[in-house]
């Protein structure tokens, strides 16, 4: 025992408790809390049931598992306490016992009934309580109902009011806790506001399971991993391989190889017990909720560098199936079809942004000043040298003898040369030459890919300004194919101008909104409109006078 001049560690409850909080400053985050607390109360064997009501006044989530007795609502309340579930050997999510904090992450007032076993319980905690308890004394939970009796079934609600937040968006939350409920891969029941969570897996085209060598299963067990690989690139939320330990989700990664060509199109995952079984003096994952693996983690580090190695040979599969897959005859048929889209496209866009930059600037011009003397010979101001505002910036390297690549080399494609996008680079008049204008490079490209019979026949990425088309749509497929898979057929051809046309249309608002804020709802809706009808008309104009 330490005698009265000992120096012991000691601890402030009330910032411990805030602190912790903190984490919970969404609220999908923390819903989700309290959801994967509700999944951890059900009985071994039983499926999860669970009601979360969202209002603009509170949040609550009800379900149907084992309730707390008053020992174990006294439990729940310690900070840093042992986890009761995890005591008794079931295997759960939670670790520490965080979760009484997250409510205090946006709102200030917390309440828990619970029932288990024929006697209910119920409390309230106020952040008035917390912050009274300035000098880092344990503070008090109000209870309103002890150990009463009741016929009721056993169960947990959660109130949560008070909120220090204004607006919830309740399709977030859902989207957060069916990809949440995906990766825990347990039966459960969730329903948010009437809406019952699901969660599809993403479509995979080809699959790999590898079994840990020897040196590796010394180390992790004899495991297997799960890698899938996607028909189309994935978001942040869906790539990478998830790390499970007894199917409790604890981490999600792609080893080195975030970032890396191709790398977005793999997910799968893999089971390690020994993660939840072993006893380290460096834990694999942290106490909070951020699944996020501890890499300086023996166990950690050993899975990290195998999986690196496995997830690089799939990606440099899919990246060398990629290559020799455009260097295809069809696939050069594609290639030279979807430039000319591209080229009809990135005219009209130029021509809408010259129209919209002439309005800007007549709009703002002083006096008498002509319209001739805002803009240079040929309708705008180019990027480049000089000090005058321009609605462009240079962009590409320069032209060179070789193909495409970040270094002039062999290949099959032309590597293009500088082009421009929507941006504020200063510049000068545009240099004519023999009465022509300098051409404006790509700003909008197309390409074709094959992302199965489900997914939609096009999409728009935003941030390569890239038109997809699903050449597996059904829509598609079935001209492609009864063209004789040419791309020289007339069908295909206008069943693929007229999807771009659509993309197209649809992107073009998320262009302007950018330059204009206040570009409302119903003027994109006539643009959209007003888009589709004079890009068709342009691309059958094409396709009628191309061989």
């Amino acid at each position: 025992m330490p005698d009265k001049n000992s120096i012991i560690v000691t601890s402030h409850v009330a910032r411990d408790f805030l602190q912790n909080s903190a984490y919970f400053n969404t609220m999908p985050k923390l819903i989700w809390e309290y959801v994967a607390n509700s999944l951890d109360a059900a009985d071994e064997g039983e499926t999860a049931v669970v009601t979360v009501e969202i209002t603009s006044n509170f949040v609550k989530i009800s379900d149907t598992g084992r309730g707390m007795s008053r020992q174990e609502l006294n439990n729940f309340f310690q900070m840093h306490g042992e986890n009761i579930q995890k005591k008794k050997g079931k295997r759960v999510r939670g670790r520490f016992g965080t979760g009484k904090c997250a409510a205090f992450g946006l709102a200030n007032y917390l309440r828990i009934s619970t029932t288990q076993n024929g006697f209910h319980n119920e409390v309230e905690l106020h952040r008035k309580d917390i912050d009274q308890a300035r000098n880092g004394e344990p503070f008090p939970v109000t209870d309103i109902k002890v150990n009463e009796l009741t016929d009721g079934n056993s169960g947990t609600l959660v109130e949560i009011r008070d909120f220090n937040t204004k607006h919830t968006d309740i399709d977030k939350v859902i989207a957060y806790i069916e990809k949440h409920l995906s990766r825990y891969r347990l039966r459960a029941h969730v329903n948010i506001n009437g809406h019952k969570c699901k969660f599809e897996e993403p479509i995979h085209i080809d699959s790999f399971e590898i079994d840990a060598p020897d040196d590796i299963s010394k180390h992790l067990g004899q495991v297997r991993l799960i890698i899938k690989v996607s028909p189309v690139p994935l978001d942040d939320d869906s790539k990478g391989i998830d790390i499970l330990s007894y199917g409790i989700w604890h981490g999600t990664t792609l080893g080195n190889i975030e970032k890396k060509e191709r790398s977005n199109y793999i997910f799968g995952y893999i089971d390690i017990p020994i993660l939840e079984d072993g006893e380290w003096s460096i834990p694999p994952f942290d106490n909070t909720r951020n699944n996020t693996l501890n890499p300086q983690n023996p166990v950690v580090a050993v899975l990290l560098g195998w999986l690196s190695e496995e997830l690089e040979k799939v990606r440099i599969q899919l990246v060398d199936k990629e290559r020799e897959k455009r260097k295809s005859e069809e696939a050069k048929k594609l290639a030279k079809e979807a430039q000319k889209i591209a080229d009809i496209l990135n005219d009209d866009f130029a021509q809408q942004e010259m129209e919209l930059e002439l309005a800007r600037r007549v709009s703002r011009r002083a006096g008498s000043k002509s319209i001739s003397e805002i803009l240079d010979e040929q309708g705008e101001l180019w990027p480049g040298d000089g000090d005058s505002p321009t609605p462009w910036e240079r962009t590409g390297s320069q032209h060179g003898e070789g193909k495409r690549g970040s270094l002039a080399g062999d290949g099959d494609i032309p590597r293009p040369g500088p082009g421009v996008r929507p941006g504020n680079e200063p510049g000068a008049k545009k240099d004519v030459v023999e009465g022509q204008s300098k051409k404006r490079k790509a700003v909008f490209s197309i390409d074709y890919e094959n992302a199965t019979v489900t997914k939609a026949r096009s999409r728009y990425e935003v941030d390569t300004k890239t038109i997809w088309i699903n050449i597996d749509h059904p829509q598609i497929a079935n001209v492609y194919e009864i063209g004789g898979r040419s791309t020289d057929n007339r069908q295909f051809r206008e069943i693929c101008y007229e999807v771009a046309a659509v993309e197209y249309a649809i992107a073009l608002p998320y262009e302007r909104i950018e330059k204009e804020p206040y570009y409302d709802a119903g003027l994109a809706l006539d643009d959209v409109r007003e888009t589709i009808n004079r890009v068709t008309r342009r691309f059958m104009q094409a396709i009628s006078t191309s061989p």
